[in-house]
């Protein structure tokens, strides 16, 4: 599961059936800048902060800033679960 939504100061993401460590590497390659991704530099331009926790039913991911549900789950989902 993959789901993103929208919240006052930013967008959620709720992902299960993945490594949680495998994406706990992409999200810190994502905050220091290192990122593999094909990301959007202004979109990326408008994110204050991104924080990851795991769960006993999956992994969140917080990201605030300008950013909305929309414009960012298609990019998180090809950085973080497209698999080559």
């Amino acid at each position: 599961m993959f789901k993103v939504t929208n919240t006052k100061s930013g967008v959620k993401a709720t992902l299960s059936g993945f490594k949680t460590d495998a994406i706990a590497s992409k999200i810190e390659a994502c905050k220091s800048g290192d990122c593999d991704c094909d990301c959007d530099p202004e979109i990326m331009a408008k994110i204050d902060n991104i924080e990851f926790y795991s769960t006993k039913d999956g992994s969140n991911i917080v990201v605030t800033g300008d950013i909305d549900a929309q414009t960012l789950e298609p990019m998180m989902k090809e950085c973080l679960i497209h698999t080559p």
